[in-house]
């Protein structure tokens, strides 16, 4: 399948997700104390960690390094969040679990079927497409989590993150390979939809998620909270 306005898309997902890097770096779990540019380069590495993980697992060159409108529109995004951050520190928490968490479960899906598609494209099956959409998906959060010296958010309870992406990825892949003479967009915003629906009702109802064992959770995060 022809994909029409891979980059206009790709941008688009890399600038919300920058965005989201800067607010989630400013969270009291991430903070550590960061100057701007380390916002900046965090909103950097949020923008592009999917992308750049996709494209490199594909043998492809990442469009990052391609096309530099990709680190303008990162760091754009990133004055953004500083900009939010500064002046409306009142709305911040507001914008974040309100407005910024619709954009983010509109731009999951879409990391992960640009992931799936390209996968496709290369010749590969329907689980190694899923595999690179669910990595393009959610790179980027693993890195600003990393940088921050805190557990990655995929292994732990979130907000339904990896199920989003497995799903986005799977109807994709599934109906894709099913009928490969239909056009792209039916096929896209089917997936697009169902992850959607599905990551908003999650988020919203507080769906929770399997954890194997019923006792509190133990490490260095959980000890300082609880000191604290």
């Amino acid at each position: 399948m022809y994909l029409p306005s891979f980059p206009n898309v790709d941008l688009f997902s890399a600038g919300i997700n920058a965005l989201n890097g800067v607010l989630v770096a400013r969270n009291p779990s991430h903070n550590r104390g960061y100057a701007v540019v380390g916002l900046l380069i965090m909103a950097f590495f949020g923008g592009i960690g999917g992308g750049v993980s996709r494209d490199v697992l594909l043998n492809d060159i990442p469009s990052p390094i391609k096309d530099p409108k990709y680190l303008l529109v990162c760091l754009a995004m990133g004055f953004l969040g500083l900009a939010i951050y500064r002046y409306a520190d009142s709305k911040e928490e507001r914008f974040r679990t309100r407005t910024l968490a619709y954009f983010k479960s509109f731009t999951l899906p879409w990391f992960a079927i640009l992931g799936a598609h390209k996968s496709l494209d290369h010749g590969l099956g329907i689980w190694a497409a899923m595999v690179v959409g669910l990595i393009a998906t959610t790179a980027g959060g693993v890195l600003i989590d990393l940088f921050s010296g805190v557990t990655p958010e995929i292994v732990r309870p979130s907000q339904h993150v990896v199920t989003t992406a497995i799903l986005a990825s799977a109807v994709y892949t599934g109906i894709a390979v099913a009928a490969k003479g239909l056009a792209f967009f039916p096929v896209t915003l089917i997936a697009v939809l169902v992850a959607f629906v599905f990551r908003v009702f999650a988020v919203r109802e507080h769906w929770p998620q399997i954890v194997p064992l019923a006792g509190a959770a133990e490490g260095p995060e959980t000890n300082t909270t609880a000191a604290a």
